[in-house]
């Protein structure tokens, strides 16, 4: 879908919802004619389908006025994250206040000098993700140095929309650097073809993920080290050519077993093989209190792979045929669910982003951003947003409360995702 095609909805107020106080003529013209969009770029203008304008204050002084808010949950220690208009300049401004704080009054960040600058940037930062999604766009190029490149032009485009924001913000707009991150780690890889891997990841993905979560070691497995039960040739292929990250991060992978089969690595969770071919005991009567031996746990993963080791004291499961990634319940008799992901390929495309909005979400860490923005938190934006990013590249993986994925984002004890 084109961002033409999103935008086709453009929410527009008629000149009696506009107070007088809104004396700015060019933004009178720009909301009774092009109007913006509902949502874009994690705004949210939704406020402006239930006119007139609310004002920030009281009296002849009011001349904030409340166009939207964000589309993340705003940090704690603030009330809400709302998206102004400067009803005499023009200017728009993303502005919070502190719970309880009755003495500073609030808080804001000029997140555009114009509406029809901030429809713009709005644009440029969704016409990332989806010109992600178009095949051919540069050549079918995906990976981390494409992704640095697409924000380095996006950014040069978004300077050139609004200089004077650019300007003033030192070279650090309040919100659009962040939501621009985010949007661009959609050229991270290619959904795969039919027959293929879900996605098309290339080996500077899986050694940009090894580097973010520990020292950049990647593991290719060798041929002798595959084992012919790994039918799935796509799977095998990945397995050789891109391999999997070492160390840190959710995932962790030996660096020299070759893959063995789940009852090979860990026999005391699978019923004995001689067992399961008792023609004399084909329910399992003779164990009917061995949890291990009964068919609920999973017994049908005992010739799947271990890939390695998952949180909570799992190991991944990969299914030989098909590609599927599965978790065990050894912790608890039906928890969590058996699918973890599609494929490798979604396992590690996920890992990736996951890792790139945890570096970025610990880059603000202690307090940093305070000093850039007086409002605005890169921290809220990314945490808010990162079970949305991730969960779209395997929707499956979050489809209930009890998937591993969806598990780990509601974990607080954990810190959810990024912490």
């Amino acid at each position: 879908m084109s961002i033409e095609a999103q935008w086709s909805e453009r929410l527009r107020l008629e000149s009696a919802d506009l107070p007088e106080e809104v004396s700015h003529q060019p933004s009178r013209a720009f909301l009774t004619g092009e109007g913006l969009p509902g949502q874009g770029a994690f705004l949210d203008f939704a406020a402006l389908e239930a006119p007139p304008l609310g004002a920030v204050g009281a009296g002849p002084a009011a001349r904030l006025f409340v166009l939207g808010e964000t589309g993340y949950v705003a940090d704690t220690d603030y009330e809400g994250d709302a998206v102004l208009l400067d009803g005499a300049t023009g200017e728009v401004f993303l502005a919070a206040r502190r719970r309880g704080d009755r003495h500073d009054g609030l808080r804001r960040d000029l997140i555009a000098s114009s509406l029809p600058a901030l429809a713009e940037l709005m644009r440029e930062v969704d016409a990332v993700a989806v010109a992600a999604a178009e095949p051919a766009a540069l050549d079918g190029q995906r990976g981390p140095a494409v992704v640095a490149e697409v924000v380095g032009v996006a950014r040069q485009r978004m300077r050139a929309i609004d200089p004077e924001l650019f300007e003033r913000a030192d070279d650090a707009p309040p919100h659009w650097d962040t939501a621009l991150l985010v949007r661009s780690l959609a050229w991270g890889a290619l959904p795969g073809g039919p027959g293929a891997l879900a996605y098309e990841l290339g080996p500077e993905l899986v050694e940009d993920l090894a580097t973010l979560g520990a020292d950049g070691l990647v593991r290719r497995y060798r041929p002798e080290e595959l084992p012919e039960r790994l039918t799935h040739e796509p799977t095998r292929r990945l397995l050789a050519e891109v391999g999997l990250p070492l160390g840190g991060g959710l995932l962790t992978v030996s660096d020299d077993e070759p893959l063995r089969t789940m009852a090979e690595a860990y026999p005391e969770h699978f019923t004995p093989a001689d067992d399961l071919a008792d023609p004399d005991d084909p329910d399992n009567a003779n164990h009917p209190d061995d949890p291990d031996a009964s068919p609920e746990n999973r017994d049908h993963q005992r010739d799947h792979l271990a890939v390695g080791d998952w949180p909570y004291d799992l190991v991944i499961a990969l299914d030989g045929a098909t590609g599927r990634l599965e978790l065990p319940d050894w912790n608890e008799v039906g928890e969590p669910e058996a699918y973890l992901n599609r494929d490798l390929s979604t396992l590690l495309y996920s890992l990736w982003v996951c890792e790139r909005l945890r570096a970025e979400w610990r880059r603000w860490e202690y307090g940093r951003a305070a000093g850039s923005w007086e409002a605005f938190d890169p921290q809220s934006l990314l945490s808010g947003v990162a079970e949305e990013v991730i969960a779209a590249i395997d929707p499956e993986a979050f489809a209930t409360p009890g998937h591993s994925w969806q598990l780990l984002a509601d974990d607080a004890h954990m810190g959810g995702l990024l912490n």
